[in-house]
This record gives structure tokens, C-alpha cells and sequence, in this order.
């Protein structure tokens, strides 16, 4: 586990839907500097596939939440808290493969966001070529972490990966 991260707690078990979706996990932590609380959104998908999502927990309503920059310039401490709740999956589920999108702030295009760049480069550092193949798409400011172990188990992973979310969101298209 990464120190200099926050502690966090895990909240909930959601059951998905039939579309691939197959639970939400929720997490919390609180900032020490700034005091806000901020919710880590985990979506587990076939094929061993979490995805991770974190937004301040008083933005939860807004449509724009994973868009809101909060200015409290603290996104290392923020990002290394994501990374410890994902090594925290990865030690119960050693299959595990993770993704996430830096979302694009206003005013900013979906392709290479500033959010994708930080993110890219903290997992780049932390994650290592041994454990997980590193598949990125700059277009769309998507990043994805593909355990090596399943892709020993499964070499058309990424490929299968990569068309069920093109078949679930038009994101992707």
C-alpha cells in the first residue's frame, strides 16, 4: 500500500444490472488538508475488469461530478488512495484488470485531458510491465491495466475487453 494516500473505507456492495455490469463497490475517505470526503465509484465488469470512478462526495448529484476540479491541490494523495483501494482489489481478486477515464474538465476535449495525463503517468509509475500490460487510448483519455495472468489464461483479452465496451457505451465508438 502506497503512504502517502489517505485511509479508506469501504461502503457498499450494489448488484449491477444484465448488461455486463456485474456490481458497484463504494469506498470513502476524507482529506486531511482540504476536510472534503470523496467517493471511489468501482465497477466491476466481466472478464475480471474494475473500473474506477472518485468524485467529492457533495457533487454526488451533479451530472458533471467526475468533471468538477476541486482545486484543493492534493490529486497525488487523492489518485494514491484510488491505487491502494485497486491493490486492495487486486489482493482479494489476483485476476483483477482495472481501467479508468481522466474525464475532461470544461472547456477541454475528451482526447489527452489533464486528468488522463496525471493519472497516466502515477499508474505508469506504480504498476509494473511484470504484473499488468498497460493498454492506452490518448484518444478517448482511457487507460487500461490488464493483469498478466489473465492474459497469459486468455490472449484475446484486450480484444475482448476492448469490444464489450465499444458494445456497452457509445463512448467508445
Amino acid at each position: 500500500m502506497l503512504q502517502s494516500a489517505y485511509p479508506f473505507y469501504f461502503i457498499q456492495k450494489y448488484k449491477g444490472d444484465s448488461s455486463g455490469l456485474l456490481h458497484i463497490l463504494l469506498y470513502r475517505f476524507k482529506s486531511t488538508k482540504s476536510k472534503l470526503v470523496y467517493i471511489v465509484r468501482v465497477e466491476e465488469y466481466k472478464h475480471n475488469i474494475y473500473a474506477v470512478k472518485f468524485y467529492q462526495k457533495n457533487h454526488s448529484l451533479s451530472k458533471d461530478k467526475y468533471r468538477i476540479m476541486t482545486n484543493t491541490n492534493e490529486p497525488r494523495r487523492i489518485i494514491n488512495t484510488c491505487i491502494n483501494i485497486m491493490l486492495s482489489i487486486y489482493q482479494n481478486n489476483p485476476k483483477a484488470s482495472f481501467g479508468f477515464i481522466g474525464a475532461n474538465g470544461f472547456n477541454e476535449d475528451v482526447c489527452c485531458t489533464k486528468r488522463y495525463r496525471v493519472y497516466s503517468r502515477i499508474i505508469a509509475t506504480y504498476f509494473s510491465d511484470k504484473y499488468f500490460y498497460h493498454k492506452e487510448n490518448i484518444e478517448k483519455s482511457a487507460y487500461m491495466l490488464i493483469n498478466n495472468i489473465a492474459l497469459t489464461e486468455n490472449p484475446n483479452l484486450v480484444k475482448q475487453i476492448e469490444n464489450f465496451f465499444i458494445d456497452q457505451y457509445e463512448y467508445f465508438e
